[in-house]
């Protein structure tokens, strides 16, 4: 009987094992972004971005800028027509900068984060916005 449950017991680890591994990668994004900025509550340094696309029901952005690292998991969005070009869209408040999307060439389906709690300040305090846009590769 105790055979027969760790034989089971391991068939189930090996099954979620192979269940991570099947996680999708989808394309990979690379911006040269200007500015230090924040993303999901962290700060990303200025410099060359990497976001990789990921998901296996949920997507998860992975995000690396410098010596930064960030996992991300955004809120999708939808549009009518493809996005024609992959870019990053920013809210700037002064010399604050906060990802707020991003739009993927060719697909019609975007990504969007939640407003981070000191940009709603800045908003309060009726701060201009700004959206910054910048260009983005797909690959």
């Amino acid at each position: 009987m105790k055979k027969q449950a760790a034989v089971l017991l391991i068939l189930m680890l090996a099954g979620l094992t192979g269940l991570v591994n099947a996680q999708v990668t989808g394309p990979k994004i690379i911006a040269n972004v200007p500015f230090e900025f924040i993303a999901n509550g962290k700060t990303m340094p200025a410099g060359e971005c990497i976001i990789t696309v990921q998901g296996d029901g949920i997507t998860t952005l992975r995000f690396r800028s410098g010596n930064e690292n960030l996992i991300a998991v955004p809120h999708a969005s939808q549009s009518p027509d493809a996005s024609e070009k992959t870019i990053l869209v920013f809210h700037r408040y002064g010399d604050r900068y906060f990802l707020a999307s991003i739009s993927v060439q060719g697909n019609t389906r975007g990504y969007e984060f939640p407003v981070h709690k000191l940009e709603s300040e800045l908003r309060v305090q009726n701060a201009t916005e700004k959206d910054v846009t910048l260009l983005a590769s797909l690959h």
